[in-house]
């Protein structure tokens, strides 16, 4: 009875100190997020349709930029009434013309210049949508991460807790144990098979999560995901600041909509500038030798008196957009400025928690366990006492993998804010 308990008390000794080492069995395939990165950018949907909507945007530069078609026509010209309905017989003239507008100078190239930061402005939007749907995923993974994690602890104390019961088996049986201490061990054990079942719950769930952003379809396996050693320096918000004002999609997308109503107010006060038409003419005339030709240039009056109106309340319309769109970028860039802050500060906070876990927690838990192994093994310590030692381990690990987590995805909220992956913004900071 004495080396089985010996045995079992080392056992468990040896597996609580090498959690960290341990893989979920069946998971050889690891999961890399670079791959999972690359795979979404190319397949999800909402980055494919955006792709197109920007595009189709700027296939309308050269829309807008263009001159309208010419009109050619032919007119049958004093034809008689009697040759009705046929124009050609006994007619006396036919003229043949093209027509041609001429837009005032400058209504055009402004024009352009609004489709071109509108294109910019959807390319920008894209590129926000990229970084949303990059966080969406990263987020997932690290989720992932944490959810495989608890299920390999899940297993592991399963595994624990059916030799606590074994040993609460035999303690009893040879007069040094009690049996509530066996129906504690057994209602834990009972309690950890029933979270494993919701965990593999979480688990499918979130893999349907992650597969959606992919692109593939919800129930597809994916691997295991390895142990997360990342660190990233600690940086204040004074050097990020500068960064994200340049880089965030979101502001330099505001701002090409600033320019493009900015160009249509240009293109607005233009209207009050006439259109040209010309239109050339040749005179078939049939009853003489003698043909002719004709000229003809029209404008439009657009300072008439009963339309002037119409184009005095598009340049205030577009004026008072360009304002609009100021103050919605004044109100992103204040956004952008506390998201950042926010983001960096959660970095931080869940960077020394990560290393609190590590460092100093864990180890106190495993030390606290294993004297109360001793203690227990030497009858100094009830069994009751020894759950809960056990416990606090197990919560530690947890919080250690929750807290890894949390750490990862306020990276990944970072890069959103500022608009740029880890990597650049280390490169860009000395």
């Amino acid at each position: 009875m004495r080396s089985f308990l010996r045995f079992a008390i080392a056992w468990i000794m040896i597996s609580s100190l090498t959690w960290a080492q341990t893989s979920p069995v069946g998971t050889n395939e690891l999961l890399k997020l670079d791959e999972l990165i690359t795979e979404a950018l190319r397949n999800n949907p909402q980055l494919r349709a955006a792709r197109n909507q920007t595009a189709a945007a700027r296939t309308r530069v050269d829309q807008v930029t263009s001159w309208d078609a010419p009109q050619v026509g032919v007119e049958f010209f004093q034809s008689p009434v009697r040759s009705f309905p046929n124009p050609l017989k006994d007619q006396m003239e036919m003229d043949y013309y093209i027509q041609q507008m001429f837009p005032f100078p400058g209504k055009l190239s402004a024009m352009g210049k609004a489709a071109e930061a509108n294109a910019n402005m959807f390319d920008q939007g894209f590129r926000a949508l990229e970084r949303k749907i990059l966080r969406e995923l990263k987020t997932a993974y690290f989720e992932l991460y944490l959810v495989q994690r608890k299920i390999q602890i899940n297993a592991e104390n399963q595994d624990l807790m059916r030799r606590f019961v074994d040993i609460a088996n035999k303690q009893y049986e040879v007069g040094m144990g009690k049996q509530p201490d066996i129906l504690r061990a057994q209602t834990e054990l009972s309690t950890l098979i029933n979270a494993g079942l919701n965990l593999q719950k979480e688990k499918r769930a979130v893999e349907a999560m992650i597969n959606t952003i992919l692109s593939r379809p919800a129930n597809d396996p994916l691997g295991y995901v390895p142990d997360i050693e990342v660190t990233i320096p600690l940086w204040t918000f004074e050097q990020l600041r500068p960064l994200a004002l340049e880089a965030r999609p979101e502001l330099k997308s505001m701002n090409f909509n600033i320019e493009m109503n900015k160009a249509e107010v240009s293109l607005s006060k233009r209207e009050y500038f006439p259109d040209l038409m010309a239109r050339v003419m040749y005179k078939d005339m049939a009853m003489t030798s003698n043909d002719f030709w004709s000229v003809m240039v029209g404008v439009s009056i657009p300072l008439s008196p009963w339309s002037s109106g119409k184009y005095a309340s598009k340049v205030q319309e577009n004026e008072l957009n360009v304002k609009r769109a100021e103050e919605d970028f004044s109100g992103m860039r204040n956004m952008t400025l506390f998201e950042v802050q926010d983001a960096n500060v959660r970095v931080q906070t869940d960077q020394n928690l990560v290393l609190l876990y590590k460092n100093t927690v864990i180890p106190q838990a495993e030390q606290t366990l294993q004297s109360t192994i001793a203690a227990y093994k030497t009858g100094k310590t009830e069994f009751l006492m020894l759950i809960d030692a056990y416990r606090m381990v197990l919560m530690a690990r947890l919080d250690y993998h929750m807290s890894v987590m949390n750490y990862m995805a306020s990276q990944a909220a970072l890069e959103q804010a500022v608009g740029l992956d880890i990597t650049e913004i280390a490169r860009r900071i000395p």
